[in-house]
């Protein structure tokens, strides 16, 4: 019994550094995205809710605040990502984890800050929302992830 164990340690911990290096190396060959790219994906999925929405004509008028909001936090967005991704790859020597742990709270500061702009310029647009328009918001903004 003792050795049917070991050999299937033995192989489970083979097969997970195969699987481990796979997925380095996948993830390495995939490219990485520009801050435009970044951006116009928000766009899409900003014009998209917008569509999904189905805004009468005295909604369509609080539309363009929250679209002009949205555009501006995901360029900070993607602007905060290349530059992490920059960091990284220049990143030489040890790694500095009080340097990291006070890098990773500025950003939460700046996404919080984003976010609560973010909420003041959608405020007029969804006091005009109905209850499923309001369900759908809520659904693309959380990303399916809010509780009820």
């Amino acid at each position: 019994m003792r050795k049917t164990m070991i050999i299937f340690m033995s192989a489970a911990l083979l097969t997970g550094t195969a699987l481990s290096s796979a997925i380095a190396r996948d993830r390495s060959d995939r490219s990485e995205l520009s801050a435009n790219q970044l951006v116009d994906r928000a766009d899409a999925r900003t014009a998209k809710l917008k569509v999904d929405l189905n805004l009468t004509a005295d909604q369509e008028k609080n539309w363009s605040g929250f679209a002009s909001a949205m555009q501006d936090m995901s360029k900070k967005q993607a602007d905060r990502r290349i530059a992490i991704r920059n960091a990284r790859a220049e990143q030489q020597g040890k790694f500095d984890v009080l340097d990291e742990m006070r890098k990773n709270a500025d950003a939460q500061i700046e996404r919080s800050n984003d976010q609560k702009k973010l909420a003041d310029a959608a405020q007029p647009l969804y006091a005009t929302l109905n209850e499923q328009q309001k369900e759908r918001f809520a659904e693309t903004i959380f990303g399916g992830e809010r509780d009820r």
